[in-house]
């Protein structure tokens, strides 16, 4: 009897020691790649993504790390953050030496706005860039010890809307390429989940005789009315709903007896 007694109580300490080996785990993963979501944790530890967002909680809760939400590519995202981690500017771009040929970019590089999403970094001018740019200019380098940093310009900023976007770097040769894609920042409690990855399908919605197509995921519809692309963010466990005329509104979820939903072809 003593002895399953001493087992009851020795439960509690074995999860916890595990408990706090799995947080040990996340916590140096984190501060390798501040930012990471909790998909991209689970998949370089080879977790589940529970097990990796109750470990976030649990040092939340430690102080150990900060989060924030996204909106991105219409899937909600968790980035997690080390505590302390500093908040780079955003227009600010580093380039780790090891990808470049560092010896070839002296104090001055020039930037293209290449496309919409693009952005190009060279060493020195690039005759098709030249002719293809949206617009361009010259900026000074700075460097540490792994990178070159290039502090873009105002209106490369403002182009391309970064204070809400993420960066990732290319490399061509010795020029880099910079694709630009757009993350919505979203307020919600430290503690709220990652979406999880369900298939997107397109549907056409009928309400009141009036059509609307939507695109839909779990957490973020767009809607497109008369042309016009009307985008909508709702948080709910429906996991379609729809608008009324009014589209900053939502009116029900598709279980209503006023709307009836038809899957169309993508």
């Amino acid at each position: 009897m003593k002895e399953k007694s001493n087992r009851l109580f020795g439960a509690p300490i074995a999860m916890r020691k595990k408990g706090e080996i799995t947080d040990s785990t996340v916590l140096e993963e984190v501060m390798k790649k501040p930012g990471a979501t909790i998909s991209e944790i689970a998949e370089a530890l080879g977790w589940s993504n529970g097990k990796v967002d109750g470990s976030v909680n649990r040092l939340l809760a430690k102080r150990k790390v900060s989060v924030k939400h996204f909106l991105q590519r219409g899937m909600l995202v968790k980035r997690v953050y080390p505590s302390e981690y500093p908040v780079k500017p955003h227009n600010v771009l580093e380039i780790p030496k090891k990808i470049v040929v560092p010896n070839q970019w002296k104090d001055i590089a020039r930037v293209y706005a290449l496309s919409r999403s693009i952005i190009g970094v060279a060493p020195e001018e690039v005759g098709e860039w030249e002719r293809k740019a949206i617009f361009k200019d010259d900026v000074n380098l700075q460097r540490d010890e792994e990178n070159i940093i290039v502090v873009l310009p105002e209106r490369f900023s403002d182009f391309y809307q970064l204070e809400n976007s993420e960066i990732n770097l290319s490399i061509v040769g010795n020029l880099v390429l910079a694709t630009v894609e757009s993350v919505l920042p979203v307020k919600l409690p430290p503690t709220y989940p990652e979406e999880r990855k369900y298939p997107i399908a397109r549907y056409k919605i009928i309400l009141e005789s009036e059509k609307i197509e939507a695109v839909s995921s779990n957490l973020h519809v767009v809607y497109l009315r008369e042309g016009i692309t009307e985008e909508l963010t709702f948080f709910s466990e429906s996991r379609y709903a729809v608008v009324n005329k009014k589209p900053e509104e939502i009116l029900t979820a598709i279980s209503s007896e006023s709307c009836k939903l038809v899957k169309a072809p993508i």
